[in-house]
């Protein structure tokens, strides 16, 4: 069974939860991704923001200035590198959510598990199976 270390992005991202807003519109449009954990200065997960939080917020110059601990989702879900890729599916449907941040024993970000790294581990389960046609 596929676990979260099998299919998470491990050079992931993250952003700081004293950045501003406008810290981190420019990081998602730089690095094309449309969520960014929040870590502390212990490196461990606090929060997440997924570029739909943030465009809810608005372009003015003093929601640009907030900082990202005021605009996060602090009740962040996270999951161990053990996690079954099953079990990730199941939370991001019932929480409708887009990643789930993993982290480690130590509670520092090790990566992070976007609906793209499931529908990538999906195809190729697709793929590896037998035609029904043969």
């Amino acid at each position: 069974m596929a676990t979260a270390s099998d299919i998470m992005t491990t050079e992931v991202v993250s952003i700081s939860e004293t950045a501003t807003v406008r810290d981190a519109l420019r990081a998602l449009d730089e690095l094309d991704v449309r969520h960014l954990p929040v870590v502390d200065e212990r490196r461990e997960v606090v929060g997440m923001l997924s570029a739909r939080d943030l465009a809810a917020r608005g372009r003015s110059q003093e929601a640009l200035a907030q900082p990202v601990s005021e605009v996060m989702s602090a009740d962040v879900i996270v999951v161990t590198p053990a996690t079954a890729v099953t079990e990730i599916i199941d939370l991001m449907t019932e929480n409708r959510i887009g990643a789930v941040p993993v982290v480690d024993n130590d509670s520092h970000l090790a990566g992070i598990v976007s609906y793209v790294d499931v529908l990538r581990e999906a195809g190729k389960a697709l793929s590896d199976e037998p035609s029904l046609s043969s």
